[in-house]
């Protein structure tokens, strides 16, 4: 009641709160439906009362909708509840008690009426409420559910925010099994941005999820949210406003790939563009093709990651396809290009270790030295990989740098990438790899310079790196410099390595690399060389060459290291080579040794000469500094008076007289030091102590200077006494030399003229003179005037006859120094006295006026001075001639004397004139005959000169005529002859000639008849006709003679009989022709133009011989002009023997052809191929050149030229047979298919012209089809070069066919004789026949219409040839072994094969074939089906192949297809007939030798009854022991036939009861299948195989024991062994073959029967023997090996052990290997004693070696086996040890048996395959079988023993 109360006066929304409050949805329903118009206003409220975790949907009723409820249930109104009740409960106060209690709901509703919020209001509400739900309940699923009824309530202003929560519920509830859930809240996710909310769609998503993520929320959501969102992108700078940058449009899907690429998260992204590019307009994912591919664009650029570039280039590639998009085309096509390169550049990076994120891509350009950079260091991490890399890998590594420079970094420079990847290669020490990349590649190469200038520097790192000189960076500098060996910079380079590694260590001077790269100066290397050691200035050689090895080599710096060395030579005291070095360097001019070389040139040096010292010291004055100057000079005059006096000494042959003076000595070479040299004292030092007791002696010397010198000045202050007293050297020459001196010129003898040089321009001088000379030096050297007697003397020596006019000017000069110029005139008067020649005279006289003009002119000069300039004035006119002044001044000064001399030499001068002009013309002419005017003389004489013109060329031309005019000859006459010997001279050339008769051209031609006459008949003839240039100037003096006479129209002279020609073609124009023609192959050597044309017309006889032996390439064009030029000069008919000019060109292209294919048959090897591809190449190359001129000639010769250049390049015939299979003989042949498509492709243009295919008889189409099909298989592989080389040689051989189809057929057939497979043969057939038929000439009809046609006609005539004789069976083997493998259309293949198998066997049932011709085929054809048979030829083995899957039964039954069961033993019947055929053909020609007209049939061979039926035949016909060897023969040729046979019907029966299997009932019965047990003599008789043909081995063995051939028997059953046709006897014909040789011998018979497999007749005939032996015994039966072999490889020796009743046999069998024991023992030391001989060199000790291996471990197998240990053991101890003791000693028996068996044991394992030598005949095979059975046998004794 209480609340009650309390619910009656609460307010009406406060009650409606509280029951929501506390959940009573009901109630508070109830109180709405009652009160909906109080409750109206705070109906928001109430609601939001409401608990949050209360679900919607118990309150829903309430919700508010868009609109009030159309219709409100409220009860009645009461009469109370009117408006009056309104206006009352309105003037109420608002807290009065009663305004609550009162309001009813009528009265509320008149009162406040309807209310309902608005829209906005309710929308706001919804999202507060449903936000609080989430915040205080969490349960979304209320919000959703709360929004969702407000949806449908009509609030669709909430539908955004509905969408909101449904993807956020999906977010919060997602399962977690794909999907990663969110703990967010409402508030949280209202606040995100649109994309914020997608990107939290996919957060956590992972590959295997992301897809369906993106398909069911994510997509959808940003088509409904974002379907054109514009980001706006702001950045804040720096003064703190934004700029908005451009923003563009793009999806969220877009920018979250662009987050997650930033994140490296690729494999989502590559499932995003996949799934969104897969169905790209209805997945959704992106806007178009345009979108996608820019964000896949921009998002693998905004990958970090470096080792995922296969995902990259994945997300590329799955963008759209470019044929099916215009979006590639512009800028994004090249992104998108750039991107890929990007991508396979950042995989490279990847790979060699330097990875890199694709956007570096983008910005490399701006960082090229970034780039390059790592470029480096890509090569240097390469260089240091482990292990080294191969060639190939660095090859690979080049075309990656290749394709980063084109994907990635095309701003980089080619050259520099191959730079520094050759660098790289250096560094990395592959040398060789380096050349052949420095030599260029197709991509890259480099400057020759460049390429040296790495390899130095390369060079450079290795040498500066050496750590010592003998390590291996020294080596590979070497080998790095050796990539250049001809370069000068890198020889430079290398010789520095030599050096310091080689040189320097030799002379003794270490110095490191490192070390040498501190010096500046390489000289400073050769100075510590020379100083290094004691005598290293020795070495001069060396020194040198090391100095030009480290780069010193111009002469400057030679000279500095020879001066190095000459100055340490000359410290060490060394003068001799110190001079020599310093004489060297004298003569290069090296002015900075002038020091030494002076001190050298005045040192005490004895064996140096003075013309060395003067040389020395005459350099040293050239280059000394001014102080020094004055010293070196007196040193000078000293030497040079010394050599004028050594020289005067060797001349006369005297010696001046050893003389001496006290106080004075001879200046020769004072013996001071280098430095007292260096220093040059005053040589008055040396003239101390002179005393008055030489006063006599002054006197003479003084009156001895008299003679030469005038006394001296008294105004000097100085006399001869002081003089000589104060200069020692004056006084020692004064009395010395100077006697000597004058006595020299003062003997006659000494006045021949024969020393030279010592006059300037004067060559020769006497002796007498050089003395005079050398007076007159040295009294002006110490400023003595000579008096005149001296220099008169000196003039008269110098101008003494013979004597130049320049000699006498040097007389002349000298007699200008004399006092009394009379004197002069006296020597000038002598001299006209006595000279005789013109010359000569001329000349004194002309030196004679000089003097007096120059002696009369200077008496007014005032000094000296100018004397000198008047003297220098006259000599440079000293040939000018005198002028009449200078006359009349000597005339008036001498008058008398002149005149006289003047008349006399003007007459005398006048006849010298004339005589000196005759001589000159005509030397040795007699010129009294000529002045008395001898005719015939003259005569003879002047044609005597012209004559002499052929030998010499003179040009006396006019002095000939002119003599001809004095002397009155006839002037005709001299100008043909002069004409006619220069014309015939060879010496003469044209242009001599044209110059030496250009005046008197015009009377050469004004004798026209006589001049044409005289070329004709005498200068024609005498010219060679390889003198071209001389004959073509007589064309042209002919053809000026002939148009002479035309003009004056003289008539023309018939000189030659064959001139008519010439005379009709008009005899001007011809010779102008011919001229020209000749001038035009002037240069053609050794070409006789005479052979081409004569005087009267062309020399047909020779003509075309002559043109063709000078055709070369050089002549060519010239040859073929002049033989156009010449032959169109004839009018039609042409005379016979012309060639046209295109003769010409195709002869000089036959011709190089010719000598190229003489050139490959003399050098073609299969050992050089490289060889070969260089002739091709030269053939290429000529074909090249020679292609113009083959374009020049008619098609048909074109065509035929062409055919030769075909053929030219083939080898020699056979030498093609030994080409290996090789890729240099492949490319040798792919170039030469290229050359021959090349050329057919030409071919057909010839073809094509108007020429008709019949005159070419060649179809080039045909050939081009083959060839390029062929070369394509040559490229595959699919033909070898060998077979390539056959098929191109039989080609030629055969080819070019008229006929296309048979040119076809000829390429085919020599690829099937080549040895080439079916599938290349049909391949080339098919497409040259397609080709054939498609070609509009060829035929409508050919014979070859498929290939089985082709192989039948390649087949027929070799089948011919083999029918006509013995031929070679090469072809017809390559044939059948071009179809032995499953290749090409198998179908077509097994139709050739039936074509030619039927072939060949209708061609082997011949009857008319010889019999060997038969066998031969069907051997073939029995070869070919891959069946192996006895007695096939080793030819057929090794030259045919088997036909694989070839089966002849097949074809033999018509090819039928029917089941094996139904014609099997038919099919098997004809198989064999061709095999029982080749059988009976062999046996009949093996029969032949025992009866020669015996035949065997095939039909005697069908079944084994008529074999059998036949052999007896034969045996019956065998009388002879040679017959059974034959019989034996021809039953091993019938075993290959009828083993074969049982083996097909043993396989025969296999398969039909294979094929049983497919009946319904095969199962039955399998449980009683390990019941039955087949019985002992069932397995016997399986075990147990006849030979087919037993009766006749019976009947052989017969016949061999009648021969008493019993071990021949064995043999044969030995050999047997190893065949699968079975046992050669069954058991009765064993017993019957028994029972006779038991008769005969009883071992024999043992043997036998051990041999077969027959376990009774084994024991009857060891019943026998043990009979026998029991009876004689076994002491004259001797050792037997092979019984004992029997006995143990038949496996009865246990039966014979255990039997006591073959005690005997056994007791022979101890015996055989107690005798065999020791016998072994002996061979065994024997063989140790001789160290090491063959152990089984002979038959016995092949038997005891085989004892020891394999007889005696058997049976000592058999004794444990038998259980007979003991017995084991002894015979082991027995062999082991030698004393009898041993035998006692039982307890070491079973160590000896153990060790024995391991041993053995271990022999066989190491001895498999040991020989036994002849011991095993005739029981090979058996000794074989038991030497397997041994290992078997030792293995099981291993458990007994």
């Amino acid at each position: 009641m209480q609340e009650y109360s309390k619910f009656r006066v609460m307010p009406m929304n406060e009650a409606a709160i509280t029951l929501a409050e506390n959940g009573k949805i009901g109630a508070l329903n109830l109180l709405f439906k009652r009160h909906p118009y109080s409750l109206a206003p705070f109906m928001l409220d109430i609601l939001a009362a409401i608990p949050e975790t209360i679900p919607v949907q118990t309150y829903v009723q309430l919700l508010p909708g868009k609109s009030p409820p159309a219709s409100i249930a409220v009860r009645e109104e009461d009469w109370v509840e009117c408006d009056n009740m309104v206006s009352f409960i309105n003037k109420l106060s608002e807290n009065h008690d009663l305004s609550s209690q009162i309001r009813t709901e009528p009265v509320v509703k008149r009162l406040l009426g309807s209310f309902w919020p608005s829209t906005d209001e309710l929308a706001v509400w919804y999202k507060h409420r449903a936000r609080d739900i989430d915040s205080y309940s969490g349960l979304l699923d209320n919000c959703l559910c709360l929004i969702d009824f407000a949806c449908q309530k009509g609030i669709y202003e909430l539908k955004q925010f509905h969408e909101d929560i449904s993807y956020l519920h999906q977010l919060v509830y997602a399962d977690n099994d794909g999907e990663m859930s969110t703990n967010m809240s409402l508030v949280a996710w209202e606040q995100l941005s649109d994309y914020e909310k997608f990107r939290t769609m996919l957060h956590g998503c992972k590959e295997e999820n992301v897809v369906e993520s993106l398909r069911n929320k994510a997509i959808p959501f940003m088509h409904k949210r974002a379907h054109s969102v514009t980001l706006a992108n702001q950045e804040q700078v720096a003064d703190g406003h934004s700029v908005v940058e451009n923003t563009r449009g793009e999806s969220f899907l877009v920018r979250w790939l662009k987050e997650i690429s930033l994140a490296n998260k690729l494999d989502v992204c590559l499932l995003v563009i996949e799934e969104g590019c897969r169905e790209l307009q209805s997945s959704g994912f992106f806007k178009n093709e345009v979108e996608v591919v820019d964000c896949a664009l921009e998002c693998v650029y905004l990958f970090t990651v470096t080792d995922r570039w296969s995902t990259k280039a994945a997300i590329l590639s799955k963008l759209p396809c470019k044929q099916a998009s215009e979006i590639y085309i512009g800028f994004l096509e090249q992104r998108y290009k750039v991107a890929e390169g990007h991508i396979e550049a950042g995989r490279l990076f990847a790979f060699y270790q330097v990875p890199k994120p694709m956007s570096f891509f983008l910005e490399a350009h701006s960082d090229e030295k970034g780039v390059k950079q790592i470029i480096r260091l890509i090569l240097s991490k390469f260089i240091r990989r482990q292990p080294s890399q191969s060639d190939h890998e660095w090859a690979n590594m080049w075309r990656d740098m290749l394709c980063l420079r084109e994907k990635a970094f095309p701003f980089l420079d080619l050259e520099y990438l191959f730079t520094e990847f050759c660098r790289g290669l250096l560094k990395a020490g592959k040398f060789s790899l380096a050349r052949s990349y420095l030599r260029g590649t197709s991509s890259a190469s480099l400057a020759t310079e460049k390429a040296e200038k790495l390899v130095i520097q390369a060079a450079r790192e290795y040498f500066f790196s050496a750590s010592s000189l003998s390590c291996s960076e020294i080596w590979k500098a070497k080998e790095c410099l050796n990539l250049f060996p001809s370069s000068r910079n890198v020889k430079a380079e290398a010789d520095i390595i030599d050096a310091l590694t080689v040189k320097l260590p030799y002379l003794g001077v270490t110095l490191l690399p490192v070390q040498f790269r501190q010096i500046k100066d390489p000289m400073e290397i050769i100075k510590v060389a020379v100083s290094s050691q004691a005598g290293a200035y020795l070495h001069v050689d060396e020194l040198i060459e090391v100095a030009k090895l480290l780069g010193l080599n111009s002469w400057d710096e030679i000279s500095s290291v020879e001066e190095i060395i000459a100055r340490e030579a000359a410290v060490a005291g060394d003068l001799q080579l110190a001079f020599d070095l310093c004489l060297v360097l004298a003569k290069k001019g090296h002015g900075l040794v002038w020091d030494l070389c002076a001190a050298l040139a005045r040192g005490p040096l004895e064996n140096m000469d003075i013309s060395s010292r003067k040389q020395l010291l005459g350099f040293a004055l050239s280059h000394c500094d001014e102080e020094s100057i004055s010293e070196l000079l007196h040193a000078w005059k000293d030497l040079d008076m010394q050599r004028q006096c050594e020289t005067l000494m060797t001349l006369s042959g005297t010696n001046s007289p050893n003389f001496s003076v006290q106080g004075s000595s001879v200046i020769s070479l004072p013996g001071y030091s280098i430095q007292d040299i260096v220093d040059l004292k005053n040589s008055s030092e040396l003239v101390d102590g002179f005393n008055s007791t030489d006063q006599e002696l002054h006197i003479s010397i003084k009156n001895t200077l008299s003679l030469v010198a005038k006394s001296l000045p008294v105004e000097n202050g100085t006399n001869w006494d002081l003089l000589l007293q104060e200069n020692g050297k004056i006084l020692s020459f004064a009395a010395i030399q100077l006697p000597w001196l004058l006595e020299l010129t003062r003997k006659e003898e000494y006045s021949k003229k024969f020393t030279s040089g010592l006059i300037p321009r004067k060559q020769y001088v006497s002796v007498r003179t050089q003395a005079v000379i050398t007076i007159l030096s040295w009294l002006a050297r110490n400023g003595f005037a000579p008096r005149d007697e001296l220099i008169t003397s000196l003039a008269k020596s110098i101008i003494e006859p013979p004597v130049t006019e320049e000699e006498d000017v040097i007389g002349c000069s000298f007699l200008l120094n004399l006092v009394d110029a009379f004197s002069g005139v006296q020597v000038i008067e002598e001299q006209l006295r006595t000279r005789e020649s013109y010359l000569e005279t001329c000349s004194i006289m002309n030196v004679g006026m000089t003097y007096s003009i120059l002696h009369n002119t200077g008496v007014d000069c005032e000094g000296p001075t100018q004397r000198r300039e008047l003297l220098l004035g006259k000599f440079r006119s000293k040939n000018k001639l005198l002028n009449s002044d200078d006359i009349n001044r000597i005339d008036e000064v001498q008058s008398t004397f002149w005149r006289e001399w003047k008349l006399k030499l003007e007459e005398k001068k006048r006849v010298a004139e004339h005589s000196r002009f005759l001589e000159q013309i005509i030397p040795g002419v007699e010129t009294a005959r000529f002045l008395s005017g001898d005719a015939s003389y003259i005569e003879s004489v002047i044609f005597s000169l012209i004559e002499s013109l052929k030998l010499e060329k003179k040009h006396t031309l006019k002095d000939i005529l002119k003599l001809a005019d004095t002397y009155g000859l006839n002037r005709e006459d001299v100008i043909l002859r002069y004409l006619t010997s220069i014309l015939i001279s060879e010496i003469w050339t044209n242009d001599d000639i044209m110059a030496e008769i250009s005046e008197i051209k015009g009377e050469i031609l004004d004798y026209a008849a006589e001049t044409i006459k005289t070329i004709s008949l005498i200068v024609y003839p005498a010219v060679d006709g390889c003198n071209k240039h001389r004959l073509a100037y007589i064309y042209s003096l002919l053809s000026d003679c002939y148009k002479k006479l035309e003009e004056s129209k003289e008539p023309l002279p018939m000189i030659l009989s064959d001139q008519s020609n010439a005379f009709s073609l008009g005899l001007v124009h011809y010779y102008k022709v011919i001229e020209q023609e000749c001038k035009g192959i002037s240069f053609v050597k050794d070409l006789n133009f005479k052979n081409i044309t004569g005087l009267g017309g062309l020399n047909l006889q020779c003509f075309s011989n002559e043109v063709y032996a000078h055709t070369d390439e050089f002549s060519l064009e010239a040859l073929s002009e002049m033989v156009k030029t010449l032959v169109s000069i004839y009018k039609d008919p042409e005379p016979e023997g012309l060639i046209s000019w295109q003769d010409v060109r195709k002869h000089y292209v036959l011709h190089s052809l010719t000598n190229l294919k003489d050139r490959i048959g003399r050098e073609f090897s299969t050992k050089n191929p490289e060889n070969f591809l260089n002739i091709s190449s030269e053939l290429e190359q000529i074909y090249e050149l020679c292609r113009k001129h083959i374009k020049l000639l008619e098609p048909s010769d074109a065509l035929v030229i062409m055919k030769q250049y075909l053929i030219v390049v083939i080898p020699p015939d056979r030498a093609y047979g030994n080409v290996p299979d090789n890729s240099t003989w492949q490319d040798c042949l792919i170039f030469l298919l290229n050359f021959w498509l090349r050329l057919t492709e030409e071919m057909q243009e010839f073809a094509s012209t108007d020429i008709s295919v019949e005159k070419i008889s060649f179809h080039p189409d045909c050939l081009m089809s083959c060839l390029k099909v062929f070369m394509r298989l040559v490229m595959e592989d699919s033909v070898s070069p060998s077979q390539g080389w056959s098929t191109i040689v039989d080609y030629v051989n055969h080819g070019f066919m008229e006929d296309p189809s048979l040119d076809i057929f000829t390429f085919c057939r020599a690829m099937i004789f080549a040895g080439c497979g079916f599938a290349s043969i049909s391949e080339v057939f098919v497409e040259a026949l397609r080709h054939h038929v498609t070609t509009v000439t060829a035929p409508a009809v050919t014979e070859f219409h498929d290939i089985p046609h082709l192989y039948l006609k390649v087949l027929e005539p070799i089948l011919q040839d083999l029918a006509s004789g013995p031929h070679e069976h090469q072809n017809l083997y390559q044939l059948m072994s071009s179809l032995s493998n499953l290749e090409g259309d198998l179908d077509e293949l097994k139709e050739v094969r039936c074509a030619v198998w039927e072939r060949i066997a209708r061609f082997s049932e011949d009857l008319l074939l010889a019999s060997d011709v038969r066998v031969h085929v069907l051997e073939l054809m029995q070869f070919i089906t891959g069946k192996s048979m006895k007695g096939l030829s080793s030819e057929l083995q090794l030259n045919v192949h088997p036909w694989i899957g070839w089966d002849k039964s097949l074809y033999a039954s018509n090819k039928s297809l029917s089941t094996l069961n139904e014609g099997l033993p038919e099919q098997i019947d004809t198989s064999s007939r061709f095999t029982s055929t080749l059988v009976a053909l062999r046996s009949s020609q093996l029969m032949a030798a025992i009866s020669p007209g015996f035949e065997i049939t095939p039909d005697d061979l069908s079944t084994v009854d008529t074999a059998v039926s036949c052999f007896l035949k034969l045996c019956a016909v065998a009388n002879a022991d040679p017959h059974y060897d034959v019989l034996v023969a021809i039953l091993e040729e019938w075993e290959g036939l009828f083993v074969i046979k049982k083996e097909e019907e043993a396989f025969a029966v296999l398969t039909n009861e294979e094929n049983k299997w497919s009946n319904d009932d095969w199962d039955e019965g399998w449980e009683s299948f390990q019941e039955i047990e087949p019985s002992e003599n069932e397995k016997k008789g399986d075990s147990l195989s006849i030979h087919p043909l037993h009766k006749c081995w019976t009947e052989i063995f017969k016949g061999l024991i009648k021969a008493s051939q019993v071990r021949d028997i064995l043999k044969l059953i030995d050999q047997s062994i190893s065949k699968s046709g079975g046992v050669l006897l069954d058991e009765d014909d064993a017993r019957s073959l028994n029972d006779i040789v038991l008769g005969v011998d009883c071992f024999m018979a043992s043997k036998m029967m051990l041999l077969l497999p027959y376990e009774g007749l084994r024991l009857e005939s060891l019943t026998a023997l043990e009979n026998r032996l029991k009876q004689e015994g076994t002491s004259n039966i001797g050792s037997d090996h092979e019984f004992l072999i029997l006995v143990l490889s038949s496996g009865i020796l246990s039966t014979v052990i255990n039997k006591s009743s073959f005690g005997t046999v056994f007791s022979y069998v101890c015996y055989l290997v107690g005798n065999l024991s020791p016998q072994f023992q002996e061979a065994q030391l024997a063989r140790l004693g001789q160290k090491g001989s063959n152990e089984h060199g002979d038959t016995k000790g092949d038997i005891l070696f085989l004892f020891a291996r394999i007889l005696l471990p058997m049976f000592v197998s058999e004794l444990i086996n038998a259980d007979q240990q003991i017995l084991a053991g002894l015979v082991v101890t027995k062999f082991m040890h030698t004393e009898a003791s041993s035998f006692r000693l039982i307890n070491i028996a079973e160590a000896s048996l153990r060790r024995y068996l391991d041993r053995q044991l271990q022999v066989r394992e190491h001895d498999k395959t040991a020989p036994y030598g002849t011991s095993c005949e005739p029981l090979k095979n058996t000794v074989s079988s038991l030497r397997e059975k041994l290992g078997h046998s030792l293995q099981c004794t291993q458990i007994f023993a």
